[in-house]
Formats: C-alpha cells, sequence, structure tokens
C-alpha cells in the first residue's frame, strides 16, 4: 500500500483544509480520489485543482450525517468506481460555548458529523473492502481532544473521544480481515475549522473573542494543512493503529494518556472567561484593542 497509482481513495470533508489537501496530495501520488463534501461547489473546486495538477478526481456532495445519503454515495462510488484502497473519514465540525447552552439539535449535529459520519464511512466501505478481497485503509481523522479536555468544548471533545475509541475498536474487529484501520490526530492546524465553529449562545462575549483569537492564532503559528495531508499518505502506507501528527500532536496526546489529571489542570488553565478576563486587566486597554484587531481582521480573511 506505499504505492497509490490508479488507487481509489475516497475523502470526505475534501472542501477545504485538510481534506483538500489530503486528495491533492493522493492525487499527485497517481490516485484516483472520490473528493466528498457537504457543499458540490467547494468539492467540485478541489477536482479542478486536482485536475490542474494533472490529477484524477470526482465530486460528489453528500452530508456523512445523513445514513441514506451515505448509502446512496457508497452504492454509487461502487458501482462507478469498485470498492476504494484508502477512505479517509475526515469531515469535522466543532462548537463553543457552555454545556448547559447547548441544545439537543447542537448535539444532535455535532455528533451526526464527528461521529456517525465516521460510523457509515468505515461501515459502508469498510465492507466493500472486505468483500473486493483487496483489503485496504481507513483512516479516521479524529483529534487531540479525543484525549484532553477542553474548556468550553465538551459537545466536540465527547464526539471525537466516541469516534477515537470506535476506531480503536474496529482495528481490532478487522484485524485478519486485510483492512487496517487507524486514528489520525491533527494538531493545531490552520484550516477553516475555527472561523466555521458554531458558538452557542452566550451572555457575555468571551467565546466568540477567544474563537477570533484561535484564528489569529491559526494564521501565525498553526501547521499547514498540507503538512497533515502529507502525513496522512505517508500513515496510509504504514497502517499504524494511532498517528497523532505532527509532533506537537504526538505531545499532546501522550501527556493527555500519561497524566489525565495533569491535562484536567491544564484545561482548567485555560478556560476562556478566565483567559480573557486575565488579558483584560494585564494589559492596556490599547493592545487588548489592537488584538482584537487583529482577530477580527484574521476572521475576515478566513
Amino acid at each position: 500500500m506505499a504505492k497509490f497509482e490508479n488507487k481509489l481513495v475516497i475523502v470526505t470533508g475534501a472542501g477545504s483544509g485538510i481534506g483538500r489537501a489530503t486528495a491533492k496530495r493522493f492525487a499527485a501520488q497517481g490516485a484516483r480520489v472520490i473528493v466528498s463534501d457537504l457543499n458540490p461547489d467547494t468539492a467540485q473546486d478541489t477536482v479542478d485543482q486536482i485536475a490542474a495538477l494533472g490529477g484524477a478526481g470526482f465530486p460528489y456532495a453528500v452530508n456523512v450525517s445523513d445514513v441514506t445519503a451515505m448509502e446512496n454515495f457508497a452504492a454509487s462510488v461502487h458501482e462507478a468506481h469498485g470498492a476504494p484502497a484508502v477512505v479517509v473519514n475526515n469531515a469535522g465540525f466543532t462548537t463553543a460555548g457552555p454545556f448547559l447552552k447547548h441544545t439537543v439539535q447542537d448535539w444532535d449535529r455535532i455528533m451526526g458529523v464527528n461521529f456517525w459520519g465516521v460510523v457509515h464511512g468505515s461501515r459502508l466501505f469498510g465492507r466493500q473492502m472486505i468483500e473486493s478481497g483487496s483489503g485496504g485503509r481507513i483512516l479516521n481523522v479524529t483529534s487531540p481532544a479525543a484525549v484532553l479536555p477542553i474548556p468550553l468544548s465538551t459537545a466536540y471533545c465527547t464526539s471525537k473521544a466516541a469516534a477515537q475509541m470506535f476506531t480503536e475498536c474496529l482495528r481490532l474487529e478487522f484485524a485478519g480481515t486485510g483492512v487496517g484501520v487507524t486514528a489520525v490526530l491533527p494538531a493545531f492546524i490552520n484550516t477553516g475549522f475555527y472561523p466555521n465553529a458554531q458558538v452557542v449562545e452566550t451572555e457575555g462575549k468571551s467565546v466568540e473573542r477567544g474563537k477570533n483569537i484561535s484564528v489569529l492564532a491559526a494564521q501565525l503559528i498553526a501547521r499547514s494543512p498540507e503538512t497533515v495531508a502529507r502525513n496522512i499518505v505517508r500513515i496510509a502506507g504504514r497502517n499504524p493503529a494511532i498517528a497523532p501528527t505532527p509532533f506537537e500532536s504526538r505531545l499532546a496526546c501522550t501527556s493527555g494518556r500519561v497524566s489525565p489529571a495533569g491535562a484536567r489542570l491544564a484545561a482548567r488553565m485555560m478556560d476562556i472567561d478566565g483567559l480573557v478576563g486575565m488579558v483584560d486587566r494585564v494589559l492596556p486597554t490599547v493592545l487588548v484593542q489592537k488584538l482584537e484587531d487583529a482577530a477580527a481582521r484574521a476572521v475576515a480573511k478566513s
């Protein structure tokens, strides 16, 4: 599986960010890439970029949380292209805000994309791989948030933890079938993930300010989606069980597993209300305003 020439690769959430970079990277390795995204226009844009580089891509618009849509998607792909060699269940979504402000609908949405999307993709395409007799690789994109609690991100962390445990269990169940299953845990990456986050209503502005600052930090210090894409292609060829990427993700995941108490302490220190309040107290008003202006510009550019 180290070579992907003419192999069929499926990438969900491939209309932007890590998904787009991963689809382009596999195409550059000679793969035929199924580009799946909720938005048909962004899926087509990714395919156009692949074509411009001389690769082969095929756009599909699908909501990964919709089981009927995913069943139809899997059947259409199989009929037109056969069983995949690699599936990257990458589609993701996040919210930010207090647990008690999240509605049941908020939970349904985030679990639908981050957990059920992974389950549907693994089940439908995993069956195709096994029945084809050719084996394959399933890479489920989770997060260090699966092992590290994050303030005001209870729903997101829960959805990723569920996807992480599902992936680890599925690897055991698929052992001996020729289908390898890997959990990929990207760290702080500069994608559209942060500006597209849903901010749940709060009485103050701390969450929105924290989101804006996250976008700014992503543009200044975060790794590029291409960094993760390069590692995902490499991981697909090696088939490890768990693959935090890049280095800072490995460090965060190791610390979370080795010292859960330390991770909880660090999370409490990261409370957004406390951090924003400390910034307001410590920095002069003029510097705080400049920081917020820079964060607002970062969001506008994203």
